[in-house]
Parts: C-alpha cells; structure tokens; sequence
C-alpha cells in the first residue's frame, strides 16, 4: 500500500535523510519501518491494557471467592456446633475422631516420623 505524506517540514525530511543515511536505507524504507514499528508497538499496548484488565477482573474473581468460602467456612463451624449439641457430644473427642478417621493433621501439629 501507498501513502504520500504532504507539507512535511524541511527540518523533519532533513532529519529522515540523515537518518536514512546513517542507515544506509532509503528514506521509503525507514518511513515504512518506523511507521510498522509504531503500529506494533499500539497493538502491544491495547494487547497489555486487554491484559491488565482481564488480570484485574480475575483479581475480583479471586476476592469474592475468598469473601465467599470465608463466609462459608464460619457458616460450617456454627453448623458443626450447632450439630454437636443437639448430639449432646464433646466437640473435641469428634476433632480427634475425624482427624484419626482421614490422617487430618492439626496446625500447629509437627510430627517427624
């Protein structure tokens, strides 16, 4: 494809030909390439604002989902209590049941062996 640049300013084409000079280009051919660069370079930047924003509203994603399972988390717990008075059971020997019954480690608990 073609393209005419008109009214450019004298200082500028003789920037372009000492620049083309320093090259060993024509001056079509550096024009061509800087204007190709600047293209890529806009395209890398609507891909790397595309990105931040995509990572943002993961970012979101993340947040309610921890709200969510916090939430949950404390909502299990009154359960667990709740169903362990109306079993009218000692809420830690069920601790050490269910802990013995699938291998659950407790935090803090540092075994080496």
């Amino acid at each position: 494809m073609d393209v005419k640049i008109r009214d450019l300013h004298a200082g500028a084409m003789q920037v372009l030909l000492e620049e083309a000079k320093k090259q060993k280009v024509s001056r079509n051919e550096l024009l061509k390439r800087h204007i190709e660069d600047l293209a890529t370079f806009n395209g890398m930047k609507n891909a790397e604002r595309d990105l931040e924003r995509a990572v943002g509203r993961a970012g979101d994603a993340l947040e309610i989902t921890y709200r969510r399972l916090d939430q949950l988390e404390e909502q299990s717990l009154k359960m667990y209590l709740l169903l362990t008075i109306v079993l009218d059971v000692d809420p830690e020997e069920v601790d050490e049941y269910l802990e013995g019954m699938f291998h659950i480690k407790r935090k803090g608990d540092h075994t080496d062996g």
